[in-house]
C-alpha cells in the first residue's frame, strides 16, 4: 500500500513539474511571448551568429535599452511616443561604427502598433542620412532594413542576420 502511495505521488509530482514547466516556456499563464524574451532569444541568436558571448544577459559590446524607462529612451526623444508602447526593447552596439540596430515592441493596441511602424519608418530615415554618408558597407545594411509587425508587435531590423532574426521573432510571436 505504501508503495503505491509513494508511486502515485511521483507520478503526481512528474505531472505537475512538466505542465508548470511548458506553461512557463510560453511566456506565463496566456500564453503570450513578452518583448523580453524575444530581445533575449534574438541575443542568443546573434551570440552563436557572430560567436560573442552574453555578458549579463546582454550581447557583449551592446546596450540593451527599455523603451518603457524614460531616462533610457532621452536619446530617442520625439521618435517614439511612450503612451503607444506597452513594452519594448533596443539592441544596439556601444560604439557607433555599425549601423545594426534591432527594436522590438509590444504596443498597447492596433491603432498604437500602427504608430510605431511610422515611428520606425523616422529611425529608418535617420539611419539612411547616418549611415549613406559614412562607411558605405553599413549603408548596405540600412537599405535591407525589415519592419515587421505581428498582432501587436512590431520588429525594427538592421542587420546582417536580419532574416534569422525576423524567423526568431516569427517563432515567439506565433
Amino acid at each position: 500500500m505504501k508503495k503505491i502511495k509513494l508511486l502515485m505521488m511521483t507520478l503526481l509530482i512528474t505531472v505537475l513539474a512538466v505542465g508548470c514547466s511548458k506553461g512557463s516556456e510560453q511566456g506565463g499563464e496566456t500564453g503570450e511571448t513578452s518583448p523580453k524574451q524575444i530581445i533575449t532569444k534574438i541575443q542568443e541568436t546573434l551570440a552563436k551568429a557572430y560567436d560573442m558571448p552574453l555578458e549579463d544577459g546582454v550581447l557583449s559590446g551592446y546596450f540593451l535599452t527599455d523603451m518603457t524607462n524614460e531616462e533610457e529612451m532621452l536619446m530617442y526623444e520625439g521618435i517614439f511616443n511612450s503612451e503607444d508602447i506597452k513594452s519594448g526593447y533596443i539592441l544596439e552596439p556601444m560604439m557607433n561604427v555599425k549601423s545594426e540596430l534591432i527594436i522590438v515592441t509590444e504596443a498597447k493596441d492596433a491603432e498604437s502598433a500602427e504608430n510605431i511602424k511610422a515611428s520606425y519608418e523616422k529611425v529608418l530615415s535617420d539611419q539612411d542620412a547616418k549611415w549613406s554618408r559614412y562607411l558605405p558597407d553599413q549603408y548596405e545594411l540600412v537599405k535591407a532594413n525589415k519592419i515587421q509587425t505581428q498582432g501587436n508587435y512590431v520588429l525594427y531590423v538592421t542587420s546582417s542576420q536580419a532574416e534569422e532574426i525576423v524567423k526568431v521573432f516569427e517563432e515567439q510571436v506565433k
